[in-house]
């Protein structure tokens, strides 16, 4: 059932994050899933949070020889037409190269916009950034790319994945510069005051910390713990602990540092990987 307006308002005053925070406490899904990673970005982050219901599509361009109909193109617009505004374009790239492949340009993101649709969200590329922002459709993409190429949909209100989040047709979308997250409906109305409570809750603790003489005395208060005696970190007394094998890395002057390891095999930060002082030799 589609959220009232006032609803749908008040979601769009909550950043994603803590309407991600705000689901958890309901346990209707694992917290590990239901949001997108670092590989779609916002192209737009000014235009504000973008929020509707999923028209979810699959898009391909760079199959050079695949068969272009306009079926599939037209199957999406008629779901974006029938959905209850408003509407998130979700394109899944099902062909071999997501940084070339262009699934909206300026073109579709103005009929997107006059048929109810706040934003796209594809884990491939956007082009005619101007254009789509101009049309008030917000991008989020894995980035940018200059050709449609052989644009085509192949089909359209199909269960989809977006760097790692499952959407399905109908699902309520919330994104912003964060992220994008759905929002499973059996608790959407039920998301927004639970969101609230929680800013109101962060905002209390944040304050806290700056009150003046605040220390881990009293965070540690606040969370019923108890601080370890001695403390975890440095300590007046040297712990005394057997001495570890010494190992080598090789730098790319052709010198060998000293250093110490727990594991020959383990490797650096800086991606050397450190090998024992007996076998000192470069790879």
């Amino acid at each position: 059932m589609a959220l009232t307006q006032a609803q749908l308002d008040e979601l769009r005053e909550i950043d994603t994050p803590t309407i991600l925070n705000a689901i958890e406490t309901f346990g209707v899904r694992p917290d590990t899933l239901g949001f997108t990673g670092t590989n779609i970005r916002y192209l737009a982050p000014d235009m504000g949070v973008m929020l509707g219901y999923a028209v979810t599509a699959l898009g391909d361009t760079m199959s050079e020889d695949a068969p272009k109909s306009p079926d599939g193109m037209f199957q999406m617009w008629e779901a974006v037409d029938e959905t209850p505004n408003p509407v998130v374009l979700v394109i899944k790239d099902f062909g071999d190269d997501p940084t070339h492949s262009v699934h909206a340009g300026d073109g579709m993101a103005t009929l997107a916009h006059v048929l109810g649709a706040d934003g796209i969200v594809t884990d491939a590329a956007l082009r005619d950034l101007e254009g789509v922002k101009g049309a008030g459709i917000k991008p989020f993409a894995r980035g940018l790319a200059p050709s449609h190429a052989n644009n085509r949909i192949i089909r359209a209100q199909v269960p989809v994945a977006i760097d790692g989040m499952d959407v399905n047709p109908g699902d309520l979308v919330h994104g912003d510069e964060n992220g994008v997250c759905t929002i499973p409906m059996a608790i959407a109305d039920k998301v927004a005051a639970a969101a609230n409570k929680i800013l109101e809750g962060e905002e209390a603790t944040r304050l806290s910390y700056l009150e003046p003489g605040f220390n881990l005395d009293d965070y540690a208060k606040q969370r019923g713990l108890t601080r370890m005696e001695p403390a975890r970190g440095f300590s007046a007394a040297p712990v005394r602990r057997e001495a570890a094998p010494r190992f080598s890395w090789f730098e790319p002057g052709g010198d060998f540092v000293p250093m110490s390891a727990e594991c020959p095999g383990r490797m650096r930060l800086d991606g050397r990987r450190p090998i024992a002082c007996s076998e000192s030799r470069p790879w």
